[in-house]
């Protein structure tokens, strides 16, 4: 694999009741364990908010206020909690905008669910960061903004309907495309380092470049597809 893991890589992103990482709700996450062989273990929860869901959130996931809130639609994070930081372990972190989105909205569900997870000594890749550092020439009015849907055009010559799991937009094919993004990444851009510290590192030093074309069109999810 081209890149080079010495522990698991978890593959995050969440489907959002909205945009405010200190005040929204996850409904549904998905995390993606990439082991250094290159195998992917996945582990896919719906979680009942308890908080209502945006119109423009349900235009994005499909999923409504009704359906969410509903006692069948899933357990409470906290419920699950522990569960996830197992899986979690001591991996450290991927995705597509978790730097600036997942990631801080994943923090604030802990502290608010009472779930232990520390994000001390973890690595942190985001494929978004990359794509906005990488292709300076984006032009959003005549290509559209730089989201998951994008990158999957740009990288994996497919849509994001197309790529990864068949069905409709959810956490798991998202995260499972952003992977397979990430990957693509690597092997066009032959400058960016292979090894998970040096990565991060860089991901982390251009992270204040990882602007979001138009905030009214990144998804309720970190992935804005």
């Amino acid at each position: 694999m081209i890149l080079k893991l010495t522990r698991p890589l978890v593959f995050l992103d969440f489907e959002t009741t909205g945009l405010d990482t200190q005040k929204d709700r996850i409904m549904e996450l998905a995390f993606v364990r990439l082991l250094p062989d290159g195998t992917r273990e996945t582990l896919h929860q719906r979680v009942r908010p308890d908080h209502p869901v945006s119109k423009q959130s349900t235009a994005v996931t499909g999923i409504h206020d009704q359906d969410a809130n509903s006692i069948f639609w899933g357990p409470q994070l906290k419920k699950v909690g522990q569960r996830l930081v197992e899986f979690l372990g001591d991996s450290d972190l991927g995705g597509f905008n978790q730097i600036d989105y997942d990631v801080p909205l994943w923090l604030a569900e802990c502290k608010r669910n009472g779930i232990a997870f520390d994000l001390k000594g973890r690595h942190q890749i985001d494929a978004k960061v990359i794509f906005n550092v990488k292709e300076t020439g984006w032009d959003r009015f005549l290509m559209g903004p730089r989201n998951l849907s994008a990158a999957c055009r740009l990288y994996l010559r497919g849509d994001l309907e197309s790529s990864a799991l068949d069905g409709a937009h959810s956490a798991e094919k998202d995260v499972q495309a952003t992977i397979d993004v990430l990957l693509a990444q690597l092997q066009r851009y032959t400058d960016l380092p292979r090894e998970v510290p040096a990565l991060a590192e860089w991901c982390a030093r251009n992270s204040a470049r990882n602007r979001d074309d138009d905030p009214a069109m990144v998804a309720a999810g970190g992935a804005g597809a």
